[in-house]
C-alpha cells in the first residue's frame, strides 16, 4: 500500500495551485463578501480545466482518467490555501463523495456532478454535533430539515441522508422543487453561505446507503481542504516572524513564538498523513467498512484541530495587525472555524471513536 503522492500527483497538485495563484487572489475572497456572483468565473474555469471531474475517481467507464481519491485530497488542499470561494468542497467532496455509496446507481448524479452541476450535503441536524440522516424517505418522498448546510444557495441538487423504516437511504432533491425552503443564515465566513433547509418534496433519486460508508469520504474531504487552510495561514505566521523585528532580533527567534510554530507544524503535518492514509484506505477493497470510517474521522478531527490552531498562532504571532479588518489572516481563521465544526467537531468525533475503541476492547 503506497501512502503518499507520486510524481503524477504532486504535479497535479502544483498545477492547480499554479492556477489559483493566477485567478483566486484573496480579493476574490473578499469580493464574495459584497458579491454573492463571484466566484462564479473561477468555477467555470475550474470546470474546464476537468476539476470536477475528481466526482468520478476510480471510474470504471470508458471515460476513466485514473484519478483517485488522493488526487482530490491534493486539489482540495491547495483550494483550502488558497481559499479558492466556490462550491468545489461542497458538491465534488462531500456531495459526490457521499453519492459514491450507492454504486452504479449513483452513476448518472456523479456524471452531473463532473459536468459542473453544483450539489451539496444535506447532513447535519440542528441538534446533534454528528453527522447522519437528517431526514426520513416515505414513498419516494424526502421530509425533514437539515441545519448548516454549505453553499445550498448557490446548489441545483440536494443529497439527502434518509431514514426509509429500519434502513437508511441516500436521496437526491432538486432545490428548485416548491417544496424545499432554503433560508439562508449569518456565516462565520460568508465566503462559504450556511443555511437551513427544509423539505417536502419527491426524490429525484434514492439508494440505499450504509450512513458512515456515505460520510466517511465527505469527513476527508473536509479535513482536506482543512490541511491547506493551516498551513497557509502557518506559512503567513512563519514569514511574519522571521521578518518582524524587536530587540533586533526577528520574533521568531523567541521561544514563545517559535515553539508554537513549531508545535503547529507537528500538528498540520499529522493531519496531512492522516488524511493521505485515509484517502489510501478509501480507495483500497480490502479495507473494511469500520475501518474506512475511523481513518476518515479520525483525519477530519485532527485536521480541525490543526487548522484552529495554526490560524489563532498566526492571528497571535502578528500581534496588533492581525486584529484589523485590513490583513487577511482573519479570512483563514473564518474557514477553519466553519470547516472544524462542519460534519462533527474534533471533540464529537474523538468521543465516538474512543467510547467504539473501548467497546471493541471490553469483548
Amino acid at each position: 500500500m503506497q501512502i503518499g503522492p507520486s510524481a503524477d500527483q504532486l504535479s497535479l497538485r502544483d498545477g492547480v495551485r499554479e492556477v489559483l495563484a493566477a485567478d483566486c487572489p484573496l480579493t476574490l475572497d473578499r469580493r464574495v463578501y459584497e458579491d454573492e456572483m463571484a466566484w462564479q468565473p473561477l468555477w467555470r474555469n475550474a470546470v474546464d480545466l476537468g476539476w470536477t471531474w475528481l466526482a468520478r475517481r476510480n471510474y470504471d467507464g470508458a471515460d476513466d482518467l485514473g484519478l483517485t481519491t488522493l488526487d482530490l485530497v491534493l486539489t482540495l488542499e491547495a483550494l483550502g490555501s488558497a481559499l479558492a470561494p466556490i462550491p468545489f468542497l461542497s458538491s465534488v467532496g462531500m456531495a459526490a463523495g457521499a453519492a459514491r455509496a450507492g454504486g452504479a446507481a449513483t452513476d448518472a448524479l456523479l456524471n452531473v456532478i463532473a459536468g459542473g452541476t453544483v450539489a451539496t450535503l444535506a447532513a447535519q441536524s440542528g441538534t446533534d454535533r454528528l453527522p447522519g440522516a437528517t431526514m426520513t424517505l416515505s414513498g419516494g418522498r424526502v421530509r425533514g430539515a437539515a441545519a448548516a448546510v454549505p453553499d445550498a444557495v448557490n446548489a441545483e441538487l440536494l443529497v439527502v441522508l434518509c431514514s426509509d423504516g429500519d434502513d437508511t437511504a441516500l436521496a437526491v432533491v432538486a432545490t428548485a422543487d416548491a417544496g424545499v425552503t432554503i433560508d439562508q443564515v449569518e456565516s462565520a465566513d460568508p465566503a462559504r453561505p450556511l443555511a437551513t433547509v427544509t423539505v417536502d418534496a419527491p426524490a429525484e433519486l434514492t439508494v440505499p446507503v450504509e450512513v458512515e460508508t456515505a460520510l466517511g469520504p465527505a469527513l476527508l474531504a473536509v479535513a482536506a481542504e482543512l490541511v491547506g487552510v493551516g498551513q497557509a495561514a502557518l506559512d503567513v505566521a512563519v514569514e511574519h516572524a522571521k521578518n518582524r523585528y524587536q530587540f533586533d532580533r526577528p520574533i521568531g527567534s523567541f521561544q514563545a513564538i517559535k515553539h508554537a510554530l513549531a508545535d503547529n507544524q507537528v500538528s498540520i503535518e499529522r493531519a496531512r498523513s492522516l488524511a493521505y492514509l485515509a484517502a489510501t484506505r478509501v480507495d483500497d477493497p480490502s479495507v473494511g467498512p469500520a475501518e474506512r470510517w475511523r481513518s476518515c474521522a479520525l483525519a477530519k478531527a485532527a485536521a480541525g484541530d490543526a487548522a484552529l490552531a495554526c490560524t489563532r498562532t498566526a492571528v497571535q504571532v502578528l500581534g496588533a495587525l492581525g486584529q484589523t479588518w485590513e490583513h487577511d489572516i482573519h479570512l483563514y481563521l473564518r474557514r477553519a472555524w466553519l470547516g472544524a465544526a462542519a460534519l462533527g467537531d474534533s471533540s464529537s468525533l474523538y468521543h465516538l471513536e474512543g467510547r467504539r475503541f473501548l467497546a471493541g476492547a471490553g469483548r
